[in-house]
């Protein structure tokens, strides 16, 4: 029985811990799109060159979300998170929990063997969602407003260009909003955004150090395994042998080609490989109480 290492406990609370916390951000974020972030419609200051130029009114409405908005990125990191919280974390204690207390449970083994399976796909998805939302990030980054055309469309969704949740709300708070709460309200959310964005980097981290004391944890496991069984089968031959000499006491048939029956208590030889036939005779003598 092979205790789990405590590297491979700490390692994967601390992952668990950490992917909990990235579902919390990307659940936030998403619950504040889907609520309008925060009112759905916002009311924008117009700048007084757009107001020169073609008469527009003070103020304008802004869409809460536009048109075109990148959120694959967003789902694969939930993905990524989820995996680490379910397969990784609750599976994971799970069949650790077995294998330490029903270590022959074929069940727990297979579960176990399961869950190893999973550590290089889990942490390769992890990978993916890191490199995925960086690279969307910052293929938008830099992105304004087009405040005439916002004027225009208004107060429908902002059509031009397409937006992360990130890039989206940073332009926006470049904008003259007319509410202030609005602003600190805007930039409190997008200060979640960017977390779970940079979170996924110490999630990266956590993961991979679990995946190593995980493997690590398994070959102890597995070595101590092959020593229990190399001790079993070790401990059946010694009580073999040692039946064996009990029956024939001080003979020169002790011999490791004899076999052994215990079925009915009683033991036999089922061949002898003697050269002297005299020693062969004198055995069967004493066999047959005929010394």
């Amino acid at each position: 029985m092979a205790i789990p290492s405590a590297a491979l406990l700490v390692t994967l609370t601390a992952l668990v811990a950490d992917a909990t916390i990235q579902l919390g951000f990307i659940t936030s974020m998403v619950s504040y799109l889907h609520g309008g972030a925060p009112s759905g419609i916002y009311v924008v200051n117009t700048p007084p060159s757009l107001i020169a130029s073609i008469g527009a009114s003070p103020t304008y409405l802004l869409n809460g979300k536009p048109l075109h908005v990148v959120i694959n990125q967003g789902h694969t990191s939930n993905g990524a998170a989820g995996s680490c919280v379910v397969l990784m974390g609750i599976i994971g204690a799970l069949v650790l929990f077995l294998r330490l207390h029903v270590p022959k449970n074929r069940v727990g083994r297979v579960l176990y063997y399961a869950w190893m399976s999973l550590q290089i796909p889990t942490l390769l998805l992890t990978l993916v969602a890191l490199a995925y939302t960086f690279s969307e990030v910052h293929a938008h980054r830099g992105q304004t407003i087009d405040q005439a055309l916002a004027y225009k469309t208004q107060p429908g969704p902002y059509a031009a260009d397409s937006w992360t949740p990130q890039n989206w709300f940073a332009a926006v708070l470049q904008l003259d909003l007319a509410d202030a709460a609005l602003r600190s309200n805007l930039a409190m959310h997008l200060r979640i955004m960017h977390g779970w964005q940079y979170n996924l980097i110490p999630l990266f981290l956590l993961q991979l150090l679990e995946t190593l004391a995980a493997f690590a944890d398994f070959r102890v496991w597995r070595a101590a395994r092959r020593g229990d069984r190399s001790s079993n089968s070790s401990s059946n031959t010694l009580h073999v042998l040692t039946a064996d000499k009990k029956y024939y006491p001080g003979s020169a048939v002790d011999s490791p080609h004899s076999s052994v029956q215990n079925k009915f208590g009683n033991y036999h030889m089922q061949s002898l490989h003697i050269a002297d036939p005299n020693l062969h005779q004198h055995s069967q003598r004493r066999h047959f109480g005929q010394v």
